[in-house]
């Protein structure tokens, strides 16, 4: 009986302190939430701040920081007290450019491999900015230096450290971020990681194809009145990636980037499409409805570094016929003038291209041409040959082809020519050989821009593009 009665006089004391504790706990939770409430309606947004830069002065330009680690291989320790100062001129705010940031001084620039989604929200365009690079990495990618951090993926500085190092100077603005004019055949080393502007330029598949395939980034070419070209490089997560390249000639206002030997231009965004729609450069006039093309061959946009044989090539747009050389003199080749591959035959050598398959048969009852571009190397003072070095074999059949002495005298070095040769058969397995020939190919030939097509009525067989 006491038992019973301790134990009950326990357990109101229990009950009592619960609901002591409770109380207290519900008093506290009002106080809370009026708190809460008071401090909703007093709250005023922070007034904004313009960055101010307080850090060292900069010491150090992009120019020499690049010709300081020029020879490195692996990722290098950054172990002075440089700091640079640039403005961002390329950032991922299309989604194009994938985890890096381009940045530029009066003498040169450099990207800048962030692992951070979104960077433009915090480093726009325009932006100027101070690197302290004392603890950074100097990294080489594809032959091209980059700012990065060591051991890290992708030698991507962390975004925590990013901020530690990199400190942004007043507002941006984006006519900070100034391109420099320039042609496609003026492109040098020094304007690699630079913002430029290229006019009278179009897209060779304008109005047909969109900027990027839907699975994987894609190569597109852009070309000049010259005829030369370089790759535009787009991913498919931009947001202009579906979208139709613009027809017509315009202006590009792109990043220059170079992998290995490849020139790529990266577009920021769709604006940097400026002004397409007008008449296609060069005097070239687009393409008539009326011709129907039945085989092309521009070689691709693959990496070449190596210089590849034919035998040992993959980057053929056509992976239904067969390429083959007998030689195995002929090479794929970029150069500084040539940005996209193209079959390099070598001088004092027999070189071959043979292409096997080729199917003609839905042009039977209509004229076809076969079309190709060639380019004799008349570098040296004095050189000069005649364009039918390169002969032409269809189905067995040597083609006529005309006359055309080249010389460096008339200015015909790397000058792009046009060829057309009537008499193509209609046929579903048709065989067509180039043979640059030993004793005529004396200075070198580069082919490029094979087609099939259907004929106009008048034919100019071979003239400067």
């Amino acid at each position: 009986m006491q038992l019973s009665n301790i134990k009950n006089k326990n357990m109101k004391r229990a009950d009592k302190l619960f609901a002591h504790r409770m109380a207290r706990r519900f008093l506290g939770l009002v106080v809370a939430m009026t708190v809460l409430l008071s401090c909703e309606r007093d709250f005023q947004a922070p007034p904004l701040t313009e960055p101010a830069y307080t850090g060292p002065e900069a010491n150090m330009t992009i120019a020499k920081l690049k010709s300081l680690y020029a020879t490195i291989t692996d990722p290098t320790l950054i172990d002075v007290d440089y700091t640079i100062k640039a403005t961002v001129v390329g950032n991922d705010v299309s989604g194009n450019i994938f985890k890096q940031l381009y940045i530029q001084d009066e003498t040169g620039g450099i990207n800048m491999g962030v692992d951070q989604n979104s960077i433009f929200t915090e480093f726009r365009e325009g932006q100027e900015i101070y690197v302290q690079l004392k603890g950074l990495y100097m990294v080489m990618y594809g032959e091209q230096l980059q700012i990065g951090y060591g051991q890290t993926n992708a030698n991507r500085i962390p975004w925590e450290i990013f901020n530690f190092y990199v400190q942004k100077n007043k507002w941006p603005k984006a006519e900070n971020a100034v391109p420099r004019t320039v042609k496609l055949s003026e492109l040098d080393e020094t304007m690699v990681n630079t913002l430029v502007k290229l006019e009278n330029v179009y897209f060779v598949d304008g109005g047909k194809l969109p900027f990027s395939a839907s699975d994987a980034t894609t190569n597109r070419l852009l070309k000049d009145g010259d005829g030369n070209s370089i790759i535009v490089r787009n991913s498919n997560y931009a947001s202009f990636a579906a979208d139709m390249l613009p027809e017509g000639g315009g202006t590009l206002v792109a990043v220059l980037s170079k992998f290995r030997a490849d020139w790529q231009l990266l577009i920021r965004s769709i604006d940097d499409c400026r002004n397409f729609g007008q008449p296609i450069p060069g005097g070239t006039t687009p393409v008539d409805p009326d011709i129907k093309t039945y085989y092309t061959e521009t070689f691709g946009t693959a990496d070449v570094a190596a210089r590849p044989l034919i035998a040992d090539y993959t980057g053929f747009d056509n992976k239904s016929v067969k390429y083959s050389d007998a030689s195995g003199s002929v090479s794929v080749r970029t150069t500084n003038t040539f940005n996209t591959p193209h079959l390099w035959f070598p001088s004092g050598k027999d070189g071959y291209l043979t292409i096997e398959g080729i199917d003609t048969s839905e042009g039977t009852g209509e004229t076809l041409t076969l079309n190709y571009e060639l380019t004799a190397n008349l570098f040296d003072a004095g050189s000069e040959m005649n364009l039918n070095a390169m002969a032409v074999t269809v189905d067995g059949k040597a083609m006529d082809v005309p006359s055309q002495v080249v010389s460096n005298a008339n200015g015909d070095n790397n000058k792009v020519y046009s060829i057309s040769l009537k008499g193509i058969p209609a046929k579903k397995d048709l065989k067509i050989e180039f043979h640059g020939k030993a004793a005529d190919n004396t200075m070198g030939l580069r082919l490029d821009n094979i087609s099939i097509t259907t004929a106009k009525d008048e034919v100019i067989v071979i003239k400067p593009k």
